[in-house]
């Protein structure tokens, strides 16, 4: 009799049983359901191409380096600090908001680049406004064939938007 009753109890189990991956699955969070709503990406773009024009305005990034570079994204809070890394690029940073400016951060940073025509490394301090590329640093060495660059810049804009 247990015999029986257990094969029935098997047999209403098994299809529930069967269907329980679809339900634990359906449900699963994309990476972006890990930002807290009030958090920023910080965008990090780096290549071995020129960044700006030669008059070096800061925040007229070229489009052949935002076609060519690479992109480290990260997402972080309006007040934090911390680290990132690739294979090339390493990055440890702090953002912090500036009173009185909605739009603008204190952004502490410290990174290493390395390129295959060398490397290049900077640190600082400067202000982050929302949406606006910056450049952090880079090289420009002149050679026959004619100059070559490598760049790191930066730009903060609010999750779920550029």
């Amino acid at each position: 009799m247990q015999r029986i009753a257990s094969q029935i109890v098997w047999q209403f189990s098994l299809p529930f049983l069967l269907l329980l991956p679809g339900f634990a699955l359906a449900g699963n969070p994309a990476p972006e359901d890990y930002l807290a709503s009030e958090s920023f990406v910080l965008e990090v773009r780096y290549c071995e191409c020129q960044a700006t024009n030669a008059d070096n305005t800061l925040s007229d990034i070229l489009p052949s380096f935002l076609k060519e570079s690479r992109l480290l994204t990260l997402g972080i809070s309006s007040e934090g600090k911390g680290f990132a890394s690739s294979n090339e690029l390493s990055i440890g940073y702090e953002l912090k908001p500036v009173a009185g400016s909605p739009d603008q951060y204190q952004f502490n940073y410290a990174g290493n680049y390395t390129a295959s025509n060398g490397g290049s490394a900077g640190a600082g301090e400067l202000l982050l406004t929302q949406g606006q590329w910056v450049n952090l640093f880079g090289t420009r060495h002149e050679k026959d064939a004619g100059s070559q660059h490598s760049n790191v810049v930066v730009r903060l804009v609010k999750s779920g938007g550029s």
